[in-house]
């Protein structure tokens, strides 16, 4: 990532001179969301609040799941597919009422319907925390809470959540991050869950080797060192001495075992890690880690851009990549928002009140655009709504209007005001073209999150990961994207599993999404596609969804 070793370019920049054909933004669509607006301090929550992208109802389009504060609703906006949502969340049973903060969307029965882990409420702040829930989707629209029987006994404090397959053996593992309480001076420990099917889990932390008390408010799945098991990353921020903590590596030794290589992996410097967002910025091959901090809330709280040098270490380029000092964060997501290949950064999170300390007001939502590996453009100033003012801590990303352009959702949880109402940003997209996948295991569990998809074009290569679980307290789509640029196809697709088998497409035109199912051939197949199979067209006229199986033998 040797690249990115360059000083931010100046936001004063006149970037319509250095790119002139860039012409991406947004529009804020807040308005598709209305009904919803979470008010969380005064009734005894943490006033941190995730978002969910999935696909609960299977029609091929991005539904919006948003829980609610204590004594408040969830919400779940189902996608119409007419450019509105309609909040469907007391008929499909997941209304709810005690008050989450996180949420995670992942299918842990296989059943190819994504299922909702919520974590509980109000336990940071000192007041009593509320259940957290397990809701099974029954694949008919309706959802039920099993997390009576599911053996799942979340933290006190439980706060982010990821899942992965931990141990190989095909289904959906749960790990909780578990907060400290400020207000009681308890540390609670974060947790790791293994799935035994049928919604029946039993808890392996100590065994894993994952058991940590440092007040964990984020983490991660993702395969940082390249060798086809997923590691896991815990972003620490909230000790109840306040003292600064690192962001924890646990290295996957294979068969549900980790080992702690946090110091050897260079990422124990201290801070406050809120969000983190691994991605390959620099299409190397191998997975970074951007994270926030503080930033310039507090001296000497600098975000940091891990540069995974490939040999299973890390080096801070955050300072020379002009990030450091940006203002403070909570979630962050690194979509290719202009799908020019590149994986960008957008940021957000405040903390009430916002004149006490630092620069005197929150995260207007920093948009930084990734320039071809050279450094990042700050192009904050080009957004349509400024959240300076507003407590914002979620962010999520997911085409909903199916356009192929990621849209972003961002989370906010303020006393009162129309401050408490998420702020939808819908990508207006521009003349870059794209493809899309989704993914469906057969060996692997059947989300085939810890996939790893690689994507070739004229020579130069994008590497993504999928997972369910993303920045703090929320959930991206499950849907890859990958930006083209002016490449109207892509010279190959190289998909490998999780459970080893590598499957690699030939030829795969632009401006389509395609499902592709895990083949049970051979651990490594190649097939050609000759185009998009016949289905209902895409937005805006692009071409149409197609669906490619791979053999089953």
């Amino acid at each position: 990532m040797g690249s990115l070793k360059v000083p931010l370019l100046a936001a004063a920049l006149a970037l319509g001179t250095l790119h002139p054909a860039f012409a991406q933004t947004f529009e804020d669509r807040s308005d598709l969301l209305a009904g919803y607006a979470r008010q969380d301090l005064t009734v005894g929550g943490d006033a941190i609040v995730g978002a969910a992208w999935l696909d609960y109802d299977r029609d091929g389009r991005l539904d919006l799941f948003l829980p609610g504060a204590k004594n408040q609703p969830n919400a779940l906006f189902h996608n119409d597919g007419d450019g509105t949502f309609s909040d469907v969340a007391v008929s499909a049973g997941v209304a709810g009422g005690q008050g989450h903060n996180g949420v995670v969307a992942a299918d842990f029965d296989d059943d190819g319907f994504p299922d909702l882990f919520l974590g509980g409420t109000g336990g940071m702040a000192g007041f009593e925390h509320s259940a957290a829930a397990l809701y099974r989707n029954r694949g008919d629209g309706t959802f039920e809470d099993v997390i009576a029987g599911s053996g799942i006994d979340a933290p006190d404090t439980a706060l982010s959540a990821a899942a992965a397959d931990v141990d190989g053996d095909g289904r959906l593992d749960l790990f909780i991050a578990a907060a400290g309480s400020l207000a009681r001076k308890v540390q609670f420990g974060s947790k790791l869950y293994r799935n035994r099917g049928s919604f029946r889990f039993v808890e392996i932390t100590r065994r894993a080797g994952v058991g940590t008390t440092r007040g964990a408010c984020v983490n991660a799945f993702t395969d940082a060192d390249g060798d086809g098991r997923v590691d896991l990353l815990v972003g620490d921020c909230n000790d109840v001495t306040l003292a600064p903590t690192p962001i924890e590596l646990f290295s996957n030794r294979g068969g549900g075992r980790f080992a702690d290589v946090t110091v050897e992996a260079g990422l124990d410097k201290g801070g406050y890690w809120m969000g983190v967002c691994p991605a390959d910025f620099d299409r190397d091959g191998d997975i970074d880690v951007f994270a926030t901090n503080f930033g310039s809330f507090l001296p000497f709280t600098p975000h940091a851009l891990y540069r995974n040098e490939g040999d299973g270490t890390f080096v801070d380029v955050a300072a020379e990549s002009g990030l450091a000092d940006l203002e403070f964060g909570w979630g962050c997501s690194s979509a290719d928002l202009d799908n020019d290949g590149w994986a960008d950064l957008f940021f957000a999170g405040s903390l009430p009140p916002f004149d006490v300390i630092g620069t005197g007001k929150g995260n207007p939502g920093t948009h930084l655009w990734n320039d071809h590996g050279r450094g990042f453009v700050d192009r904050t100033g080009e957004m349509p709504v400024d959240l300076s003012g507003r407590f914002t801590t979620g962010v999520a990303t997911g085409d909903y209007d199916n356009d192929g352009f990621p849209d972003v959702v961002v989370t906010t949880s303020e006393i009162d005001g129309d401050g408490r109402r998420p702020v939808l940003l819908h990508n207006l997209g521009g003349a870059n073209n794209w493809i899309a996948l989704d993914l469906e295991g057969t060996t692997s569990n059947r989300d085939a999150i810890g996939a790893r998809v690689r994507v070739r074009t004229a020579g130069q290569t994008q590497t993504r990961e999928l997972r369910a679980g993303s920045s703090v307290v929320s959930t991206d789509s499950h849907r890859l994207h990958f930006g083209l640029g002016e490449h109207a196809s892509a010279d190959s697709v190289e998909v490998r599993w999780p459970s080893g088998r590598v499957d690699t497409l030939r030829d795969v035109g632009a401006n389509q999404v395609l499902r592709i199912v895990e083949s049970r051939a051979a651990p490594r197949r190649r097939l050609s596609v000759r185009g998009p199979a016949p289905g209902a067209p895409g937005a805006g006229g692009r071409r149409p969804f197609g669906e490619l199986r791979l053999p089953r033998r």
